[in-house]
């Protein structure tokens, strides 16, 4: 129960993550185009990262330390955004409570990628 309620934490925070990338690319840019662009690419391309190399179905394969460092650079960039639109406080939250969740889930029991496994049809 209690790694099921960290799983589901972590999509809530896998979600805020890809929320925060849009926001920090909406402020980040000049002029309208690059702003679309920019909100739109910015999750795309993180979405596609974490579908390749951190997602328990991930089409490649790395050691944890490989994924744990993508993940928190991933997280820095969506925090770095929530900062450049003037949203630290909503930042620093965020970037604990990802990196804390990681961390927990690290600890009582390998990696959230195996715990799940279980939950996964094949």
């Amino acid at each position: 129960m209690f790694i099921a309620f960290n799983l589901v934490i972590r999509f809530v925070l896998e979600l805020i993550l890809l929320a925060s990338l849009g926001i920090g690319g909406y402020h980040l840019a000049d002029g309208t185009v690059s702003s679309i662009v920019l909100t739109a690419g910015l999750p795309l391309i993180a979405a596609i990262v974490w579908g390749l190399f951190i997602s328990p179905k991930a089409r490649i394969a790395l050691p944890i330390a490989a994924v744990v460092i993508i993940e928190f650079v991933l997280v820095g960039a969506a925090a770095y955004g929530l900062i450049r639109s003037g949203y630290l406080v909503a930042a620093v939250i965020y970037a604990a409570l990802h990196i804390g969740n990681r961390l927990l889930l690290l600890l009582i029991g390998g990696t959230p990628e195996d715990m799940v496994k279980p939950f996964i049809r094949k």
